[in-house]
């Protein structure tokens, strides 16, 4: 299901066949990164020459809280393949105020803003009040609907909640929108699909002891699939222990290939369908660094 060595037969011919599949101009996209954290913009020039390399050739960088939200978009304006996404992270509730309300409203209307994220809510570490969270997760869904934005869900062990808060405002009224990182959730799965949301799968997918999560891919139609890398973090098999690096997208794809049964390039066809279906966005083109 996943390739367990950073060398090999079974490497090697992946790495040949991601190759030749760049080479006829069939190209992936990383949905969810955070390529402006210091630990990969620091040598942001390098990572996107070695993702390109493999045909990995747009991303999303992913805002967490006002400031590092204007990070996500001035690196985004600087990149033509680059996009950015906007937002609160549960664990950043507790610094959101709404005097803020007027910079997000701004930002979600700047070009390279792509969508409403992440947001959502998390009571595994709970860095801020489930009160708080469920409130600023509340209103950015508002704001979803309002600015006509698909919004990127993140979701830890708080699925009950995240469905009552969410349902109401963007269950059946949202513009699109992707639960992040997915891990298993049935009863997640199931409220994603009926509000016609994407499901989109990092590099946990790859790993040894994911067999549940590798179960619940097997019911998610290709149509409603996306890929991640969501670097620096969740490095997969075979570099799990490493920093992620966008390249490893590629790892997280063909692990769903061989669960869904499917070539690699149609499912980069399918991807990359998916996300002009979600963001209106033309296909990724060949960028030269």
């Amino acid at each position: 299901m996943f390739i367990k060595k950073r060398s090999g037969e079974e490497l090697d011919s992946f790495i040949n066949v991601v190759k030749k599949t760049a080479e006829e101009g069939v190209y992936l996209t990383d949905t969810h990164a955070h390529l402006h954290f210091p630990e990969l913009y620091k040598h942001i020039e390098h990572h996107l020459r070695e993702a390109s390399k493999l045909g990995v050739e747009r991303f999303i960088t992913i805002g967490i809280n006002k400031k590092d939200s204007s990070k996500a978009v001035k690196l985004a304006e600087n990149y033509e393949n680059i996009f950015a996404s906007v937002g609160i992270h549960p664990h950043d509730a507790s610094e959101f105020s709404h005097s803020d309300l007027d910079f997000f409203i701004k930002t979600f209307k700047k070009e390279k803003v792509l969508a409403v994220g992440e947001i959502g809510l998390d009571y595994f570490r709970n860095h801020s009040p489930e009160n708080i969270q469920k409130d600023v997760f509340a209103i950015f869904l508002d704001l979803s609907v309002s600015e006509k934005l698909p919004f990127i869900i993140h979701n830890r062990e708080a699925t009950k909640d995240l469905i009552d808060v969410a349902d109401p405002i963007a269950g059946k009224k949202n513009h699109g929108g992707i639960v992040h990182c997915f891990n298993g959730d049935k009863d997640l799965m199931r409220w994603a699909l009926d509000a016609g949301l994407f499901i989109s799968f990092a590099g946990n997918l790859t790993y040894k002891k994911a067999e549940e999560l590798r179960d619940a891919l097997k019911y998610i139609p290709l149509d409603r699939l996306l890929v991640e890398t969501d670097c620096p973090y969740l490095s997969p098999m075979p570099f799990r222990g490493k920093q992620n690096v966008p390249e490893n997208v590629i790892f997280t794809a063909y692990t769903v290939c061989k669960i869904k049964n499917t070539d690699y390039k149609n499912l980069l066809f399918t991807l990359e369908n998916n996300i002009n279906k979600l963001f209106n966005l033309a296909h990724a083109k060949h960028i030269n660094y």
